[in-house]
């Protein structure tokens, strides 16, 4: 998974599969759904067809560029594999949405809730995992006022976070497994928690490091 050709091999497929499949698409492709799996949302088949496979692939081009601007890029280089990997598997969760997808625009009897639910918390276990190895950047990671302007909390933050993360994408996996009423509340409780908790502690891990720095 930390291969620089993962994600090109990942965003290809997802090209090559899309085109296919794409007589056999219906006229309208759908393209959202609600929070109780049903499709509220659809795409001309032109467009709703590859509609992934172009979010990937600018996605693809964007994450390999960014590092190149980033005025920290020597920070950058020294998480470069997690880099990839964190790459690699934001690609590997938008091929298997975009298969889903496909199969459900072709009659398969998809829960694309479920599954939604289950790749998202998948991914966020796995960010969890490889965020306390950012290092300070513009781009990618927990990047608060506070955490960009000193790398303790930098690297304290992102120890919480990716704790934080782990644990609400295991919350977005049970969630998945709970009927729409019992799993929603648990999903917003994800959310919040992944938002809230490494903002509010990155503000506190600051003010605790100029107390101490002002002794």
């Amino acid at each position: 998974m930390k291969s620089r050709w993962t994600a090109a091999a990942l965003v290809a497929a997802m090209w090559t599969v899309t085109l296919s499949v794409y007589g056999r698409l219906p006229g309208r492709v759908p393209t959202h759904w609600d929070a109780q799996g049903r499709v509220d949302d659809w795409m001309p088949r032109a467009q709703g067809a590859f509609l992934m496979p172009g979010i990937a692939t600018a996605s693809l081009a964007l994450m390999l560029v960014l590092p190149r601007l980033d005025p920290r890029r020597r920070n950058v280089q020294r998480f470069a594999p997690e880099w990839m990997l964190l790459l690699n598997m934001t690609a590997l969760f938008l091929a298997a949405v975009h298969t889903a997808m496909l199969l459900f625009a072709l009659g398969y009897p998809v829960d694309m809730r479920r599954v939604t639910l289950a790749g998202v918390g998948l991914l966020l276990v796995g960010i969890g995992n490889y965020l306390p190895r950012v290092k300070s950047n513009y781009f990618i990671g927990i990047r608060t006022p506070w955490t960009l302007e000193n790398d303790n909390v930098w690297r304290d933050t992102h120890r919480v976070g990716g704790r934080v993360f782990v644990l609400a994408g295991l919350l977005f996996v049970v969630a998945a497994l709970l009927p729409e009423w019992m799993g929603t509340p648990l999903t917003y409780l994800a959310i919040g928690a992944a938002v809230v908790v490494p903002m509010a502690y990155s503000y506190l891990s600051y003010r605790r490091e100029m107390a101490g720095g002002s002794q």
